[in-house]
Parts: C-alpha cells; sequence; structure tokens
C-alpha cells in the first residue's frame, strides 16, 4: 500500500475525530480510546461517545478511509467484511458491560466512511450487510458536523 494512501486515510482519520468531538453536544467523546477485546488483547476504537440521558448510552464508531469506488467489485464484501468483525470486536466487550449494567440506554456501532459509493447497488450492499449485525453505516461528506 502506497504511503500516500496511508497519510491521506490518518488525516482522514484525524479531520473527522476533530469534527465530530468539536461540535459533539449531549455526551462525552474521545478518540483513539484503548479497548479490551473479549476475545483477549487490547485494541483501539476511533470514537467512543457516551451519550447523557436519562439512560446512558454508548456510541463506538470506527472511521474508514475507504473509497469504495476504487476497489474492485469482487473485493468489496470482502473489505466491508473486516470492518464489521473489527467494529463486533469492540462491541463483544461493551455488550458484557451492559449485561453487567452499564450503559442502559444500549450500544450502538457505526462505520464512518468519507462518502457514498458512485454504485447505487454497491451502497445498498454495504448498508444491507452491515445493517444484518445491526451496525449503522455513515458517510462523512453527508454530515452535518463536519465543518
Amino acid at each position: 500500500m502506497p504511503i500516500e494512501r496511508l497519510a491521506a486515510g490518518q488525516a482522514f482519520h484525524r479531520a473527522v475525530q476533530s469534527a465530530f468531538l468539536s461540535g459533539l453536544a449531549g455526551g462525552s467523546g474521545s478518540k483513539e480510546r484503548h479497548w479490551r477485546l473479549v476475545a483477549g488483547g487490547r485494541g483501539r476504537v476511533d470514537l467512543a461517545v457516551e451519550v447523557d440521558g436519562r439512560e446512558q448510552m454508548l456510541v463506538i464508531i470506527e472511521i474508514k478511509g475507504t473509497d469504495w469506488d476504487t476497489i474492485p467489485a469482487a473485493r468489496i464484501m470482502r473489505n466491508l467484511r473486516r470492518h464489521l468483525r473489527q467494529l463486533q470486536a469492540y462491541l463483544g466487550t461493551s455488550i458484557e458491560e451492559m449485561e453487567a449494567g452499564e450503559w442502559p440506554g444500549g450500544i450502538v456501532g457505526a462505520l464512518l466512511y468519507p462518502a457514498r459509493p458512485a454504485s447505487a447497488a454497491t451502497q445498498q450492499a454495504i448498508e444491507d450487510a452491515a445493517g444484518e449485525q445491526a451496525i449503522m453505516v455513515t458517510w462523512y461528506a453527508e454530515a452535518d458536523w463536519r465543518k
């Protein structure tokens, strides 16, 4: 993978984290939060947001710099499944915490990508596969908190 692509992905991560956390109301958030994984080991969540209110809720957002239009069609679902597995690993720990009484408002997982793919069929496939696992998909280019 070219270094330019990695640098662009890191810059996207930082821009999203900064934009999201600067506009956060009704909760608290942290970026690059260390996370214990149910299967053992540790990970690092891109954004973890604790939503205040009557019942506290946890939102875990995994930021991906993926440009779906540059990925061959045969590899799209493989890449998406990898993203979903990574987010599910983080959610597994949170589910244990929820079952122990934390997060009474629930837990939400979301994948955030720069923009929708040009192909409506690809977009639908991505959203359907994520939806089957109760994962939200968000497109940064359409988020009103990005400025």
